[in-house]
Parts: C-alpha cells; sequence; structure tokens
C-alpha cells in the first residue's frame, strides 16, 4: 500500500488547488497515468502515478488548497484491501521494498517524486495512528495567494463571483468588497499623500520580476535595433493563408520568423548559448528550444516550441497557437515552459516599433518583434522616382556583451532579415 503525496513540482512552488481529479476511489490505474490536475502560481500541473494499481483513497476536494506533502491518494494492488489505519509512523525506508523507487528516481512532473512518498506495510493492532479527517468542503476557484489576500482582510469568499478566466476569484475581487478602503495602509506601512489601492506582489507577477531582476543582475545588456522590409513575406503570408486555413492552422508572421530565427541560429551558435558563471564555461546549445513571451491576465508566460527546427512551418504555426491558448487558460504544463535556448516576444501585436527586450536569463538574447507599418521608401534601382509602400516591422535583438559583440549582433541580425526578406 502506498501513500502517494502531492510531489515538489520545483519552480518554489509550495502549494496548489487541485483543478480535477482524474481517477476515482476504486479506479485501477497504470504507472505513470495522470491522477489529478492541480493549479498553482504558475501552471497547471498533472500529477503522475508513481506506480500500478488501484485508487483505495482519494485524498482533498476539488478546489481544496493543499500543500507539498499532503497525501493525495491511496494505492493498494489488485485485490489488496485497504487499512486506514495503518501506522505513517512505520513508513519504510526506500530500499526496504523492491515496490518503491529509490530517492528521487520515481517519475514526476518534473521528473522525480519525493522520496516521502513511500510504501506502508499492513496495519498492526499494536501500532495504529488515525489518518486526519478530511476536509471535502468545496471552496471556490482561487489561487493560494489571492486566498491568504482575503483571509487578511476578512473577506468571505462563498459570497464573490471570481471575474477571473473560468470564474477565478481574483485580487481585484477581494479587493472590491473588502472593508479595507483604497487609502487603506493595512498592506503597507508606507503612507501616500492621496488614495492607493493596495494588491499583493506575488503568483506569476512576483516570478516574472524575480527573473527579470535575475538577468538584470547577472548580463550586460545591449539592444540592436533594425527595421525589416518585410513586404515580400506579407505577400507570401496572404498568399498561402488561405491553405493553411484549409487545414485548420492560424498561419501566423510568427512562424515564419520562429523558423526563419532557427536557421539564423545554427550559423551563429553564440547567440543560442548562456555563460555558466560558476565554471566560468560558454554552453554553446545543439538544439532549438524557441521561448515565446504570451502576454495572459495573469501576467507574462513563456512557452516553449521544443525542436523547432525539426518542424515545419505549419508544425510551428499551429503549436504557437495552441501554447499561447494554454498560457491563456493557464494550462500550461511546467515542461512546456521549460528548457528554452532563445526567446521571441511580439510587443508589436499590443503596438510599438522598438524595445528593450530582456534577456531570458540564463539564454544569451531575446528577440523583440514591433509593429507591421506601411512606409513610404525610394527604390534604390531607381531613386529619382516616386516613393512608393512598403511593410515594416521593427526589430529589437537583446543580448548579452560578454557572450556577443556588437558586430556579431549585426551580423545575426543582417542574416536574419535576408532570410525574411
Amino acid at each position: 500500500m502506498l501513500e502517494f503525496k502531492f510531489p515538489d513540482v520545483g519552480e518554489g512552488i509550495h502549494e496548489g488547488t487541485i483543478v480535477k481529479w482524474r481517477v476515482k476511489e476504486g479506479d485501477e490505474v497504470k504507472s505513470d497515468q495522470v491522477l489529478v490536475e492541480i493549479e498553482t502560481d504558475k501552471a497547471v500541473v498533472e500529477i503522475p502515478s508513481p506506480r500500478a494499481g488501484v485508487i483505495a483513497k482519494t485524498f482533498h476536494a476539488e478546489k481544496e488548497t493543499i500543500k507539498v506533502g499532503d497525501t493525495l491518494v491511496v494505492i493498494t494492488d489488485k485485490g489488496e484491501a485497504y487499512n486506514p489505519t495503518a501506522p505513517t509512523s512505520a513508513i519504510l525506508p526506500a530500499t526496504a521494498t523492491a515496490a518503491v523507487p529509490p530517492p528521487d528516481k520515481g517519475p514526476g512532473v518534473v521528473g522525480s517524486i519525493d522520496a516521502s512518498n513511500r510504501e506502508i506495510p499492513a496495519a498492526t493492532p499494536s501500532a495504529r495512528a488515525e489518518i486526519p479527517a478530511l476536509n471535502l468542503s468545496i471552496q471556490p476557484k482561487i489561487l493560494p495567494g489571492t486566498r491568504n489576500l482575503a483571509l487578511k482582510l476578512g473577506v468571505d469568499l462563498s459570497t464573490i463571483k471570481g471575474s477571473g478566466s473560468n470564474g477565478m476569484i481574483t485580487d481585484a475581487d477581494v479587493m472590491a468588497i473588502s472593508s479595507v478602503k483604497p487609502t487603506s495602509t493595512a498592506l503597507s506601512s508606507k503612507t501616500f499623500p492621496g488614495p492607493v489601492t493596495v494588491t499583493e506582489y506575488r503568483g506569476v507577477r512576483k516570478a516574472v520580476g524575480d527573473h527579470v531582476s535575475e538577468s538584470h543582475k547577472h548580463t550586460v545588456p545591449v539592444t540592436h535595433f533594425d527595421t525589416l522590409d518585410i513586404t515580400n513575406l506579407f505577400n507570401k503570408r496572404e498568399a498561402e493563408k488561405a491553405a493553411a486555413q484549409a487545414q485548420n492552422i492560424k498561419l501566423t508572421f510568427l512562424a515564419y520568423i520562429v523558423q526563419a530565427v532557427t536557421q539564423t541560429l545554427k550559423e551563429f551558435p553564440i547567440v543560442n548559448s548562456e555563460l555558466n558563471e560558476s565554471t566560468e564555461e560558454i554552453v554553446t546549445k545543439n538544439y532549438y528550444h524557441i521561448g515565446i513571451a504570451v502576454d495572459t491576465e495573469e501576467g507574462l508566460l513563456v512557452p516553449v516550441i521544443k525542436d523547432a527546427d525539426k518542424k515545419d512551418l505549419y508544425a510551428i504555426a499551429q503549436e504557437i497557437v495552441t501554447l499561447a491558448e494554454k498560457a491563456k487558460s493557464k494550462k500550461l504544463t511546467l515542461d512546456e515552459m521549460s528548457g528554452g535556448s532563445f526567446t521571441i516576444t511580439n510587443y508589436g501585436s499590443v503596438g510599438g516599433d522598438f524595445a528593450t527586450p530582456v534577456i531570458n536569463y540564463p539564454q544569451s538574447a531575446i528577440l523583440g518583434l514591433g509593429k507591421i507599418r506601411d512606409t513610404l521608401a525610394l527604390d534604390p534601382a531607381n531613386p529619382t522616382a516616386a516613393p512608393h509602400l512598403i511593410k515594416t516591422m521593427g526589430l529589437s535583438l537583446t543580448f548579452d556583451h560578454r557572450l556577443i559583440d556588437g558586430a556579431v549582433a549585426a551580423r545575426f541580425m543582417n542574416a536574419l532579415m535576408s532570410k525574411l526578406q
């Protein structure tokens, strides 16, 4: 009998909210079969079963918040009776039974299951400990940080209808009915000369803030700006869009850019590298996992197109749409947001020609895409002719000057623009 607990899924996550049970008591499960979906401050993660067996008991209800180490299920062998009074003090070391994976070797969300998930021997009359009573009260859909805010402000969550995606209760929802007025300093010791609204710095916003702060501390960023004549690509995409739609594929300019970036990275491998400061080594990556920054209600998320060099244009286009939709609905897995070697951010979809995007540390560079504009231009072959309209896009490449020289950055951009033009 195995008491399986909510494992440490990494990324500094300590708790989560049960979104959906994928199994029920009495179900037979296979090893690595998904048991439950748990929403954390960063993503919805699927928790796999560490072994085959029968779900003897499930703990905690959907929408309930649990902490790392809380018991999720008890798994028994087929035909084995479930004993709810098995002594927790008699949990065996991992080496005591062949049925238990050794520490840090079991299947997990990010590669391992905590060693505290152990096989439990049958209970004996002389050594019994009651399992704590289950709290099966239905709780509203809310992230742990927002729940803590409600507790601080004395807000009854049962009275709130969430305004976030899929009915999620947000900080704004809590503040809207809080007895704490906008001028309150309940969450801040600093006084202000006028009305303010105070919200906690947490969740995805804090994770993004911590990450860009780390980038600022550990890189020497320089940004190279250029203007791309995207006229030919614009016309090509318009001509191919109908064929893509016939296959239910939304063909965006970003798909072409991902493909061109991947090809150009192979020509300039230093742009697809990172610096290991502790060992003073430059690590050049011979794989091409392209991160795509996505603006969501919760903050900036960066899903990753794995092995982009091995995928054709339509496959890349389809994956961009799928990952973006999962990001906006907070369905990305941690695996889908990890392992990137280079990142592209498309601020032009909101507006603006140029920016100084922050490097997705420890990567060595990030490409920013500006808005596509109609621009008057002269014909180089006939400079006396009247100006004509072309399509242009601003490009911004922020790079770590410790690894990449300005001339290399310029050549990289020239090669990239040549492909896109």
